[in-house]
């Protein structure tokens, strides 16, 4: 009985998405060791190591759950989470002047990480029961985004509040919004670039102006992308060799092991490990949204194709931003950057995503739905 468990257990695991998911993991553990190693194994990458495993537990764990069961605890799930959300204010941790952090002792936990989990839950479970677009219940959702979202922002992080709204957006066009609202917003954005640009921090416009010119402000704005640019391009095809990396080990390169994490990987193992990881994250978003013509229930649409999206376009941003070709945000790679609540956030909708996919396997391909 329970050899015949874990033979249908193997069996109904995409093993193209595990194992693409295990070597971006085991690169990710190897830059996060090297980037803070100091003469021996650091507590941060122990720390890191727990996370990757308890991550993957979760995946493992979701992945035999009913979507649909934990669709419908959706509101409750973003209730808690908007709960904690509020509490960051007043019991917060602040580090490098924002405020985004509940300190549990051993571990803090970031609930704008988690938000990213429980909106883009909230938005399959909401859309489905929404029938028209200018209503009540539509309204609702927007007030249910934009409450974390100005909450984020005044952590302050523009970086998630942006992925709060990639989300919204994405989970509107597999909704079926027309495209024409899609081109409205977008001439509107353009048209109001110049009042958000007034209402930035003076930082964050810094960080604009340094992708133009990171050489303008050499020593501030600019130093942290001239310093990735020059380790992923010193890196050349073999890299440098594991530990081996000055930028990194010489201290030339800071946020090393969380958000700059490729930096490291693409200086000491080259760019041929560095297209690999690239490659395998575009082969997860890939591999999600092939399963989509199989769906014929709303919410696992919306849920696969809002997920891939949100994965897209993290991976996306953080790989432009370590070449200089986006500004320095706060945007980990998935299971890469050092961070527990990334790493949970994200093998959260991992997990779910293949409990979609067990189901959805046993499903001719519809092509019309």
């Amino acid at each position: 009985m329970v050899k015949f468990y874990i033979n249908s257990f193997i069996k109904s695991l995409d093993w193209l998405i595990i194992s693409s998911l295990f070597f971006i993991s085991c690169v990710g553990l190897l830059g996060v060791y090297s980037a803070t190693y100091s003469g021996g194994i650091s507590g941060l990458f122990l720390k890191q190591f727990v996370y990757i495993t308890v991550g993957w537990f979760v995946i493992l764990f979701l992945s035999r759950l009913n979507f649909r069961v934990v669709l419908e605890y959706a509101p409750i799930i973003y209730g808690i989470n908007l709960f904690l959300l509020v509490l960051v204010p007043f019991v917060g941790k602040t580090v490098y002047g924002a405020k985004r952090w509940i300190d549990l002792g051993p571990v803090n936990i970031q609930p704008s990480e988690f938000m990213k989990f429980s909106l883009l839950l909230l938005s399959a479970y909401a859309l489905t029961r929404i029938t028209q677009l200018w209503s009540k219940e539509f309204f609702m959702l927007l007030l249910a985004f934009a409450i974390p979202s100005v909450l984020v922002v005044k952590q302050p992080d523009l970086g998630t509040t942006i992925t709060y709204l990639v989300i919204l957006l994405s989970a509107l066009f597999f909704w079926g919004l027309k495209l024409r609202y899609f081109l409205g917003l977008f001439v509107l954005l353009i048209l109001s670039s110049p009042l958000f640009w007034l209402v930035l921090k003076d930082y964050q416009k810094s960080r604009i102006l340094a992708v133009l010119d990171p050489y303008r402000d050499y020593t501030g704005s600019g130093y942290q992308l001239i310093q990735s640019i020059i380790a992923v391009g010193s890196g050349g095809f073999l890299g440098k060799g594991f530990l081996q990396g000055t930028q990194s080990h010489l201290l030339f390169l800071p946020e090393k092991h969380t958000d700059f994490v490729f930096s490291v990987i693409a200086e000491e193992m080259g760019f041929w490990l560095g297209s690999l990881l690239i490659s395998s994250f575009f082969l997860l978003v890939w591999r999600l949204l092939s399963y989509i013509p199989r769906a014929d229930i709303k919410e696992e649409v919306l849920f696969l194709g809002t997920f891939s999206s949100l994965l897209l376009f993290q991976v996306f941003v953080n790989f432009a931003m370590t070449m200089g070709l986006a500004p320095v945000v706060g945007m980990p790679l998935p299971f890469v950057s050092y961070g527990g609540s990334s790493i949970l956030t994200f093998s959260l909708l991992f997990g779910l995503s293949l409990s979609v996919i067990e189901e959805l396997r046993s499903k001719p391909i519809n092509f019309n739905g």
